[in-house]
C-alpha cells in the first residue's frame, strides 16, 4: 500500500482505492509494445500540434493568412513593375549608347574605349535586373506554394474548434473514476 505511485507500480499495474478499501479504479500492467507501437502516432500528433500552435500564433484566421499572401505577392509585383521599368530604361540607353558606336563606326572611326565600357556596363546591369525579376517571379510562386497548405490548416481548424480544443486539453493520463 503506498500513497505514491512509483515505476514498480506503472510496469505491473496497480488499483486506486477509497479509504474503506473500496476499488475506485484498476491499472493495468504497463504494456511497453503497445506503448512503443503508439510512439509514432503521438509524435506525429505532438509534432502538428505544434505546427498549428505556431501558424495560429503567425495568422488568426485562413483570410488573414490569405491577407498576408496577398500583400507579399503584390510586394513583389510591385517590386517587379519597378525592375522591368528600369530594365527598359537601361535597354533604351543602352541602344543610343550602341547606335552612337555605329555612328563611329560608320564614319570610319572606333568607338572610344569609354563608350565600349557604358555599354558593357549596360549589359551587366541588363543581364543583373533580368536575373532579379526572375528571382522575384520565383519568389512569387515559392510564396503561393508556402501559403497553400497553411491556408488549407487553418481553414480545418476553423471548421473544427471544439475538437482540437478539446484534443489540446485531454490531459496525457486520465486518473478519473470509470
Amino acid at each position: 500500500m503506498s500513497d505514491q505511485v512509483s515505476e514498480e507500480h506503472i510496469r505491473r499495474g496497480y488499483d486506486i482505492v477509497d479509504r474503506n478499501m473500496q476499488l475506485i479504479r484498476h491499472f493495468p500492467a504497463f504494456d511497453e509494445t503497445v506503448y512503443n507501437k503508439d510512439k509514432a502516432k503521438r509524435d506525429a500528433a505532438f509534432k502538428q500540434q505544434q505546427e498549428d500552435a505556431r501558424i495560429l500564433r503567425l495568422y488568426s484566421s485562413a483570410h488573414d493568412a490569405e491577407l498576408a499572401r496577398n500583400r507579399l505577392f503584390d510586394t513583389l509585383e510591385t517590386s517587379i513593375g519597378y525592375n522591368s521599368l528600369q530594365l527598359q530604361r537601361i535597354k533604351r540607353l543602352r541602344a543610343n549608347f550602341v547606335g552612337d558606336a555605329a555612328l563611329a563606326e560608320r564614319k570610319s572611326q572606333t568607338p572610344t574605349a569609354k563608350l565600349k565600357d557604358q555599354i558593357a556596363n549596360y549589359d551587366k546591369q541588363i543581364n543583373d535586373l533580368q536575373a532579379l525579376i526572375d528571382y522575384q517571379r520565383t519568389e512569387q510562386t515559392k510564396v503561393k506554394n508556402d501559403f497553400v497548405p497553411i491556408i488549407k490548416r487553418l481553414t480545418e481548424l476553423e471548421k473544427a474548434p471544439t475538437a482540437t480544443a478539446t484534443a489540446t486539453q485531454k490531459p496525457m493520463f486520465d486518473v478519473s473514476p470509470p
